[in-house]
């Protein structure tokens, strides 16, 4: 955490600013703590683009993205900003830990139990999200926290509604992280099913386990020839042996023969039973005790002690188009089911 600039707020709807966590092309991200003693990490746009309606669209829809989605894995919305407010910003819960990029970095890949592990913990949170009816569509290492209760899914910055992976974005228009991009994301950003997401979860655990991507090349339109060329298959080399199909069948080029969730959930939970983990809950615990780090850069704990809402006690602010959109999209999938 860096001390607060002298333009930085002290105060964001009733939250006490203690320190910058982060700063981006669109925002600034705050650490700090809410009235109750919520530790909390709260985005607010960048002034300067406030004006921009693609910028406030993208954050609107992060907001109505984690809004919708609830669940142990994932960073949950506590509260967001009233619509008369301007920048506008969100909190979310804080969660202290390495993120696995920083963790692989610095202590080096995981071993296959621990990488299994942390697979099923990530099936989990892309299973909270898909049920809610989102897609991810950016997970990568630096967007997972290895927290204290185990890893954690952050930033809905281009997640997209199941319903239409296109909205609020151009036909032509690539989406994502491009060392972790699926495919069929890599020729455009509409038309994603979950298997988008999974092939990412197979390009996060090939890191955790290898500390490198399926695809790496010297420049971005390189990896991105390859990872759509069907004929360039991911390299896995490093994988542990026991990880080689479980990653293999993330990565698969066509969406229709990839592994599923469940699928991947299922040949994970086999890793951790083969290496003597029955229970997939106690090797969660496990990666958790193992990986969890805590730095003197961290901000204080809170005084009083963060107490346990699970998420945000009002809706946070979403424009009606939006909303509306989300309800004809339900209402148009209700009316393809055939009649009884």
């Amino acid at each position: 955490m860096d001390p607060l600039k002298a333009a930085d707020p002290t105060e964001l709807g009733g939250i006490d600013l203690r320190g910058r966590l982060g700063r981006g092309g669109m925002g600034t991200v705050y650490f700090g703590v809410t009235p109750d003693g919520d530790q909390v990490a709260v985005k607010m746009i960048r002034e300067d683009h406030v004006d921009k309606s693609g910028v406030l669209g993208r954050f609107d829809r992060e907001v109505l993205a984690i809004g919708m989605v609830q669940g142990p894995r994932v960073a949950n919305l506590i509260t967001a900003s009233e619509p008369e407010d301007s920048p506008p910003w969100f909190a979310t819960e804080y969660v202290r830990g390495l993120t696995l990029a920083e963790y692989v970095s610095e202590y080096g890949p995981l071993p296959a139990d621990l990488t299994a592990a942390l697979g099923v913990g990530l099936t989990e949170a892309l299973g909270e999200i898909h049920q809610a009816g989102i897609l991810h569509r950016d997970l990568k290492p630096s967007n997972i926290l290895l927290g204290r209760d185990g890893p954690k899914v952050i930033d809905f910055g281009l997640a997209a509604m199941l319903a239409d992976p296109g909205d609020l974005t151009r036909s032509s228009e690539t989406i994502g992280t491009p060392v972790c991009m699926a495919p069929e994301q890599v020729h455009s950003a509409k038309d994603l099913t979950v298997a988008a997401d999974v092939y990412a979860l197979g390009a996060v655990l090939l890191f955790a386990s290898a500390a490198h991507y399926p695809y790496e090349r010297p420049t971005v339109p390189a990896i991105l020839a390859a990872i759509a060329d069907p004929a360039t298959p991911p390299d896995l080399s490093g994988v542990p042996t026991a990880l080689t199909k479980p990653i293999a069948d993330m990565l698969t080029y066509a969406p229709a023969a990839r592994a599923t969730l469940s699928e991947a959930t299922a040949e994970l939970i086999k890793v951790l039973a083969d290496a003597g983990s029955a229970d997939a809950g106690d090797a969660l615990r496990r990666l958790a005790d193992l990986t969890y780090v805590e730095r003197a850069c961290d901000p204080p704990p809170a005084d009083p002690p963060r107490s346990r809402r699970p998420r945000m006690p009002e809706n946070p602010h979403v424009p009606e188009a939006l909303v509306q959109q989300v309800a004809d999209n339900l209402r148009r999938d209700y009316n393809r089911v055939a009649p009884f």
